[in-house]
């Protein structure tokens, strides 16, 4: 994957999707793709094991069921939280994890870096104006949020938000709840922080509106759930395995705004603990994590019309407690 000619593809790849510019002239060559390029998956960092901390990148293709890797990010890393602005991955916060002999030190973040398909380059941008590992990142009107998480000592209630315009972060009104280990969403304009740890495990859900600066408190989910998947399609939002505070799960849930009420749906053919949700063309793609047994890089994507699993190429790497984004 490292040699010339995959890094040719690579770069068409991604002029392709991300320049529409060069599209043109793709046409003669690739006469079946759609004028539109789709949506991709971008899988980043996370764990592979016990001690191991990714900063390997990958993208998935679901026109072809093909992953490749992206440049790696500059600080290895894992809990932290993902979002899309402007075409740009974000990556914020998160654990940095140092192996030395004997010792294992994890050093808790603030620090931001940004992905630029154009150049298929990481960047630093300014830092949070908190430590935040396991929180949760959502984007809404052009801003990037930063919700909860964990300091290293304390867990967080604190929510701020990232202006790209003054490339500066400002706090905002805090969620009722301490939360880490949580999702976070965005649906019909408001942000909903859901389930997590703080400090016993969760099903409670509240939600924000931006316009009022505040949050509410909203139905719970029927399982409680940390290091769970989020996807929001057709109107709902779904989320996906996670661990109870007992055992791994499978479970799926749909929770709809305008009854306030959870729906459980057809649970995964695996548990899966640390996973990557998104969604793509109306699929909700579950990505690596932990199965309680071992992590895992197998795929699935669930099919909300049908109410049916169907499985989709593996990464190139295992992960667990990673970012995952369609963009």
């Amino acid at each position: 994957r490292d040699d010339r000619t995959c890094k040719q593809l690579l770069n068409e790849a991604l002029k392709y999707h991300f320049m529409p510019e060069h599209r043109l002239s793709h046409q003669t060559v690739l006469m079946t793709r759609p004028r539109c390029a789709p949506k991709v998956l971008c899988a980043v960092g996370g764990k592979s094991g016990l001690f191991a901390c990714l900063d390997s990148v990958e993208m998935y293709f679901p026109q072809n069921d093909s992953w490749i890797g992206l440049a790696p990010l500059n600080i290895p890393r894992y809990e932290f939280g993902i979002g899309v602005l402007d075409q740009k991955v974000y990556v914020v916060g998160g654990i940095e994890t140092n192996v030395r002999p004997g010792v294992t030190v994890r050093k808790h973040e603030n620090s931001v870096e940004c992905w630029n398909p154009d150049t298929n380059t990481w960047t630093s941008l300014e830092r949070m104006n908190e430590i935040r590992s396991t929180l949760g990142v959502v984007v809404l009107a052009g801003e990037l949020y930063a919700l909860g998480g964990y300091d290293g000592q304390s867990y967080l209630q604190s929510v701020e938000k990232y202006i790209p315009k003054i490339r500066k972060w400002q706090p905002v009104a805090p969620m009722t709840t301490k939360r880490s280990c949580f999702a976070a969403a965005v649906l019909d304009g408001m942000i909903y922080a859901i389930g997590g740890y703080g400090p016993a495990h969760m099903n409670s859900v509240e939600r924000y509106d931006p316009s009022k600066d505040s949050w509410e408190i909203v139905a719970s989910m029927a399982d409680k759930r940390i290091h769970f998947g989020v996807g929001v399609m057709l109107g709902f939002i779904f989320v996906v395995g996670g661990h109870n505070g007992v055992s791994h799960l499978s479970s799926i849930e749909r929770y709809d705004p305008h009854q306030n009420q959870w729906t459980v749906c057809r649970p995964m053919k695996e548990p899966r603990t640390g996973v990557g949700a998104a969604v793509i063309d109306n699929y909700l793609y579950v990505v690596g994590g932990h199965s309680g047994s071992s992590y895992l890089n197998t795929v699935q994507k669930y099919d909300p019309i049908s109410d049916t699993w169907l499985d989709s190429a593996g990464m190139i790497y295992c992960r667990c407690n990673f970012g995952l984004t369609a963009l």
